[in-house]
């Protein structure tokens, strides 16, 4: 009888896929599902809190690498990771901003833990092979914490999506990136 309750009770669990998201119209959306169609050039996560001072200050580096790539076959996604919005108050958020990437909710925070991410704002670029090439900063203004240049001088996330385009086979880096922590529940 313990045995059958056991069994009757994985059965009717709900199971959600590896890494699997919500669009802000309550959708499920896997960002790197290898079954889509045509396969995309690039993934791009980019983990983000808006409230956050630093993926603020980015947010026009989101919209020309999002502007720039995604016309070039790269998806790009920003994956908010603040359970404790409601879809329609992350929409008022990203309006406010002017972001215009997608954007999903890491409802059951497999992506982040799937990717490691840890910062917002931080990016994880996968090639056409899904295999994640790179983790980190956006671009080098912000050096520490409360600390940046007038300018970046390295457009980082740029850089590793302009040398997946010309066909260059990429080897896994990391650039740490300087942002919010990433809530852990």
């Amino acid at each position: 009888m313990m045995v059958a309750a056991i069994a009757c009770a994985l059965v009717f669990q709900p199971v959600q896929p590896v890494a699997a998201c919500v669009d802000l119209k309550g959708r499920q959306v896997i960002p790197l599902d290898r079954s889509q169609e045509p396969k995309p050039a690039a993934t791009v996560l980019i983990f983000y809190l808006a409230q956050c001072p630093i993926s603020q200050k980015l947010t026009p580096e989101i919209n020309r690498l999002y502007r720039e790539f995604e016309p070039k076959g790269v998806r790009l996604f920003l994956v908010h990771e603040d359970l404790s919005l409601t879809n329609a108050q992350v929409r008022k958020e990203a309006r406010s901003f002017g972001l215009q990437p997608p954007i999903v909710i890491d409802k059951w925070r497999r992506q982040v833990k799937f990717s490691g991410a840890s910062i917002s704002p931080e990016a994880c670029i996968y090639d056409r092979d899904f295999r994640l090439v790179y983790r980190g900063r956006l671009t080098n203004l912000f050096y520490d914490l409360g600390r940046m240049r007038p300018r970046a001088t390295k457009r980082d996330a740029h850089e590793v999506l302009t040398h997946l385009m010309e066909g260059k086979r990429l080897k896994f880096r990391h650039t740490p990136a300087v942002g919010c922590i990433l809530p852990k529940s």
